[in-house]
């Protein structure tokens, strides 16, 4: 289970983040960065009319899918400082038992994206293990394919 490290934020970074034209939004107390889906099904206006402001009441009263609600974990980047989540799961440092929260500074959150990005420019790319249905035996695809052709010479070709 792979542990997503959210930013804690506060209002100022709301006002930063809508100065950077961005569009955030609040749904029980996770900040969710929902500039990439303003084609939302909804419109536009939706999202921009609670764009910094708590959007959990909306929310809720249109009703939203299965699929829409996973949707959103794609859009999660924080959680709002001094929230009642925020405060009830300080302790535990998670959210939902999987998203750990803690307050990085921008610089710290930087430098972590820089060093994992040249990690993967240098070819260190942690290596992405396949399924055994999708390994292929090479030595064996060349056998068959070597004896194909033997047969193929003898039957067809030898005269």
């Amino acid at each position: 289970m792979a542990i997503k490290k959210l930013k804690v934020i506060g209002d100022k970074d709301l006002q930063k983040l809508k100065k950077e034209s961005k569009c955030c939004i609040i749904i029980n107390d996770l900040v969710y960065d929902v500039t990439a889906f303003l084609e939302h099904p909804g419109g536009f206006d939706v999202l921009k009319e609670h764009d910094g402001q708590d959007a959990t009441k909306a929310f809720q009263q249109i009703g939203h899918s299965a699929n829409a609600q996973n949707l959103m974990k794609t859009f999660l980047i924080g959680i709002r400082k001094n929230s009642a989540l925020y405060k009830k799961k300080a302790a535990t440092k998670t959210v939902q038992g999987k998203d750990e929260f803690v307050d990085y500074s921008e610089k710290e959150i930087k430098e972590e994206t820089e060093a994992k990005a040249s990690a993967n420019a240098k070819g260190k790319a942690p290596k992405e293990k396949l399924p055994e249905e999708e390994k292929i035996n090479y030595p064996l695809v060349a056998s068959v394919i070597l004896l194909f052709s033997i047969t193929y010479y003898f039957l067809f070709l030898q005269t």
